[in-house]
C-alpha cells in the first residue's frame, strides 16, 4: 500500500472515530460548558482578582497552559481506553458542596477552591482513571489558578527581616530593629509587604512545578526541585533586603530609594527566575520514553447517563443555592453604633489606628478613665456589602505601625487576639481583637467564618461586630479594663429594628 493510500486510511480511522464517538465529544463540551455557567461567580471573582492583584496575573495563563500540556500528551493519552470514572463523584460532591459555601459565607477561598478543583474532576469523570493518570499534572496544574499566598505576607515580611539583620550585623553594619523596621545611622526602612516578596515566592513556585514536570525525569529530582524553587526565593528577597540597606550604608542614603524600586522590578525578578532556570540545567536529565502513536479510538464510549447524572446534580445545587442566597438578602439592618457610655469626650481625637475594609458603620472614641491614652474602635458588618472576617480588616495602619508580635490571650471565659505594634516615631501600642456575633466571642477570623457559615445554612443571626481596643497604658490598666469591656460588648441590650438607623446601647 503507498503512503498516500495508508494516510487516506488513517484520515478516514480518525473521521470513523470522530463519528463512533461524537456522543463523547458532545459530553465533554456539555460538561465543560456547564462548569462555565455554574461556576461563572468564582470565576467572576477571580478574574478580577489575577487582573488587579499583580501577585496573580499568572492566573490568566495556567487553565490554557494546563490544556496545552494535555495536547502534548495526547498521543499516550489517546492509547488508554477511556471509560468514565463514577469514582470521580466522591470527589465532585464534596467540591460542590465547598462551592456552595463559599458562595453562602462568602469565603473567596473556598469559592475559588471549589471552581479550579471541579474542572479536573470532571475531566477524570470523563476520560477515567487511567486516561487521568497520564495528565495528571496538568490536571493538578489548574489549581494553581486559585488566588492564594497572600496570607504568607506576615511571615516572609518576618523572615526577610530576620535574614537581613543577620547579614548587616555579620558585615559590621550599625542597626536597631524595631519590629519591622530596621535603623542603620544613615536612616530607616520598613520591611514592607512589597518587600516580603511573595510575588516572586509563588511566581517561582508555579514555574518550577512546570520546568520539573517537563524537564526531568525521576520523582526524587522533581520533588528536589520544586523544593528549591520554594527556598530560592525567600533566600533571594532576604539578599534583596539586605542588599539595598548595604547600599544605603554605603552611599550616605543616596542611591538607596532608586536601588529599592529597581531592584524589586522586572530585573530583579528576572534575575531569580534565571538563576533558578540554571539550577534545573544543572539537574536536567534526558528523557528516554518514546511516546507511542496516535491509534483511532474504535471503541464507542457511552458516556450519556453520566453527563445527566453531573448537570442534575449541578442544576440542583444551582438553585438550592440561588435560593438559600435569596432568603439570606432578605434580612437586612442599617445600623449605626452610640459610644457614649464608653466615651471621654474631655480628650482630643485619638488616632484612628486601624483600617476596616468598608464596614457598615464604624465609631472611635478614646476609652473613659485612660488619662487619654486608649481608645475603643468598633465596626458593624452587615456582611451584604461588607464581610466582617476579612483580611482586609486590619487591627493596625501598615503605614503608620509595624508588628513586633501577635498572640491570642485566654481569659476566664473569652479569648482576645493581641498585636504590639510600634510606630517609627518609637511609640508603642497594644491593641486587643475580638468579633462578637449573635451574643458570642471570638478571637480568630477563622473560627468567627466557620460560625457564620453555620449561622447562615440554620438561619441564625450570621452579622456581626468588630471590637478593637488599643492602648498605650500600662499591662495592669488593660487587665482590668478588658474583661469589663468584652463583658459590655456581649451583654449589651440592643433594640434591633429593620431599617433602623440606630442600635441603641443600654
Amino acid at each position: 500500500m503507498s503512503n498516500s493510500e495508508a494516510l487516506d486510511a488513517s484520515v478516514d480511522g480518525r473521521d470513523m472515530s470522530f463519528k463512533v464517538n461524537k456522543t463523547f465529544y458532545f459530553s465533554c463540551f456539555v460538561l465543560l460548558s456547564l462548569w462555565v455557567v455554574f461556576c461563572w461567580k468564582g470565576l467572576s471573582t477571580v478574574i478580577q482578582i489575577w487582573y488587579v492583584n499583580e501577585i496573580f496575573n499568572h492566573g490568566f495563563f495556567i487553565v490554557p497552559g494546563a490544556f496545552y500540556l494535555i495536547y502534548l500528551k495526547r498521543r499516550v493519552l489517546f492509547t488508554q481506553p477511556i471509560k468514565p470514572a463514577p469514582l470521580a463523584f466522591i470527589f465532585i460532591i464534596p467540591t460542590l458542596f465547598l462551592y456552595v459555601i463559599g458562595i453562602v459565607g462568602d469565603v473567596q477561598l473556598f469559592l475559588h477552591a471549589a471552581t479550579f478543583a471541579l474542572l479536573p474532576l470532571l475531566m477524570w469523570l470523563m476520560l477515567g482513571t487511567q486516561a487521568a493518570r497520564t495528565i495528571l499534572f496538568p490536571l493538578i496544574f489548574m489549581l494553581f489558578s486559585v488566588p492564594v499566598g497572600e496570607q504568607l505576607v506576615p511571615y516572609l515580611q518576618e523572615i526577610a527581616a530576620d535574614g537581613a539583620v543577620a547579614l548587616l550585623r555579620l558585615t559590621g553594619v550599625p542597626l536597631f530593629r524595631s519590629g519591622l523596621y530596621i535603623e542603620i545611622p544613615q536612616g530607616r526602612f520598613l520591611v514592607a509587604e512589597a518587600c516580603s516578596g511573595v510575588s516572586f515566592f509563588i511566581a517561582s513556585f508555579v514555574i518550577g512545578s512546570l520546568y520539573a514536570y517537563l524537564n526531568l525525569v525521576t520523582k526524587t529530582r522533581r520533588a528536589l526541585f520544586v523544593a528549591t524553587s520554594l527556598i530560592f526565593p525567600i533566600l533571594a528577597n532576604i539578599v534583596r533586603v539586605y542588599g539595598i540597606i548595604l547600599i544605603a550604608y554605603w552611599t550616605d542614603m543616596e542611591h538607596a530609594a532608586g536601588a529599592d524600586h529597581l531592584i524589586y522590578g522586572w530585573f530583579f525578578f528576572a534575575f531569580v527566575i534565571v538563576c533558578l532556570l540554571g539550577i534545573g540545567e544543572l539537574m536536567r536529565e534526558e528523557k528516554t520514553q518514546l511516546e507511542e502513536g496516535l491509534p483511532p479510538m474504535n471503541e464507542k464510549v457511552r458516556v450519556s447517563l453520566f453527563v445527566v447524572i453531573t448537570c442534575c446534580a449541578l442544576i440542583i445545587v444551582f438553585f438550592g443555592l440561588y435560593n438559600l442566597i435569596q432568603v439570606q438578602n432578605k434580612d437586612s439592618e442599617h445600623v449605626m453604633v452610640n459610644l457614649s457610655a464608653l466615651s471621654d469626650d474631655s480628650c482630643n481625637q485619638f488616632g484612628k489606628f486601624a483600617v476596616l475594609n468598608n464596614p457598615t458603620f464604624e465609631k472611635q472614641v478614646a476609652l473613659k478613665h485612660s488619662n487619654c491614652n486608649s481608645s475603643i474602635l468598633v465596626a458593624y458588618f452587615n456582611e451584604e456589602n461588607s464581610e466582617l472576617a476579612s483580611y482586609l480588616n486590619r487591627d493596625f495602619d501598615p503605614s503608620k505601625y509595624s508588628l513586633e508580635e501577635s498572640f491570642s490571650l485566654p481569659l476566664k471565659q473569652y479569648s482576645v487576639s493581641v498585636s504590639n505594634v510600634v510606630s517609627p516615631s518609637g511609640e508603642k501600642l497594644t491593641i486587643y481583637k475580638w468579633y462578637v456575633v449573635d451574643s458570642r466571642v471570638y478571637s480568630t477570623q477563622e473560627r468567627l467564618k466557620l460560625q457564620q457559615i453555620i449561622n447562615k445554612l440554620l438561619f441564625r443571626p450570621h452579622r456581626g461586630e468588630i471590637w478593637l481596643f488599643a492602648t498605650a497604658n500600662s499591662d495592669s490598666f488593660a487587665a482590668k479594663k478588658l474583661p469589663s469591656l468584652i463583658e459590655y460588648s456581649v451583654k449589651r441590650k440592643l433594640t434591633k429594628q429593620r431599617n433602623s438607623e440606630l442600635v441603641s446601647w443600654e
